[in-house]
């Protein structure tokens, strides 16, 4: 019997000893749900105002939650690029607010023209090629200036000086299409036949589209690039800077203006009225 109790004591300590020097057990650990992929959505990269031409550097695509996914946002994949690359905004967007697809207008798409014109403002067409149009330099959203080149060659008794002028008709005016898309006004950008630009659209008031109209006629216009120092700028008669003075013949080339002045034509006697008398089938003229 002692032998027993001092067995029974001894495997009860070693399972003791043995239970003490297991691995404490671990807590269970919560694995999270998985979430769901959020959805990229077309934003304002900065703000953004009524009939702005929209470019790449004014968007951006920002991660939205699918369930906040309003009517009307553009999300990313489910859109072509072509609906919001060179559209016009119909209201303002600040900076991070979603561009809804029914504030904007896209190219090609009906009531386009009338949403890039700023209030009170008229559209009007210039005849242009490949170097009245600045090399195929300008885009829609530029701004130019419009000169006017005017030859007098054809009149008899014109001094040499004075034949040819040209001036400055309008200034700062923005330009809104070439010839009927947004693009470059180059032959690299008209396709592979080359086709050099026909026509500039340009913004202009009312009575500015009058004066276009009568500069054409007049002789041939020319598109003068401006500097962009603003994003848009709103087109009113305040901001639209004066023509400046013409340039003649004479200012451009220092030889003109050494030539002797011309002498001026005698103007020719006056011719006395006559006095025509039929006699049976014989005339006179008697000088009065």
């Amino acid at each position: 019997m002692l032998f027993l109790s001092l067995l029974l004591v001894g495997l009860s300590l070693v399972g003791y000893v043995s239970f003490s020097m297991l691995p404490a057990p671990t807590a269970a650990v919560a694995v999270p749900a998985p979430q769901a992929p959020m959805d990229s959505v077309l934003v304002a990269a900065r703000p953004i105002s009524t009939g702005m031409l929209l470019r790449a550097e004014d968007l951006r695509w920002e991660p939205w939650p699918p369930g906040r996914l309003g009517d009307g946002y553009m999300v990313r994949g489910r859109v072509a690029e072509s609906a919001y690359s060179g559209a016009v905004t119909r209201r303002s967007f600040a900076a991070g607010e979603p561009i809804m697809a029914g504030h904007i207008v896209a190219p090609g798409e009906r009531g386009f023209l009338a949403a890039v014109l700023s209030p009170g403002s008229r559209a009007v067409s210039v005849a242009v090629d490949a170097v009245s149009a600045t090399g195929g330099l300008i885009w829609p959203g530029d701004r130019v200036d419009l000169i006017l080149t005017q030859n007098f060659e054809s009149q008899a008794g014109r001094d040499l000086r004075s034949r040819a002028v040209g001036e400055t008709v309008l200034q700062n005016l923005r330009v809104i299409a070439i010839d009927q898309q947004l693009g470059e006004a180059g032959m690299a950008k008209n396709g592979p036949d080359g086709r050099i630009p026909r026509t500039v659209t340009l913004e202009v008031t009312a009575r500015q589209s009058e004066t276009v109209t009568v500069a054409a006629a007049m002789g041939k216009l020319s598109l003068a690039l401006r500097s962009l120092l603003s994003d848009e700028t709103v087109l009113t008669t305040s901001n639209v800077e004066a023509a400046s003075a013409p340039t003649w013949a004479e200012d451009v080339s220092p030889a003109l203006r050494q030539l002797p002045a011309p002498h001026s034509a005698e103007a020719p006697a006056a011719r006395r009225p006559a006095l025509l008398i039929i006699r049976g089938s014989k005339t006179e003229t008697l000088e009065r």
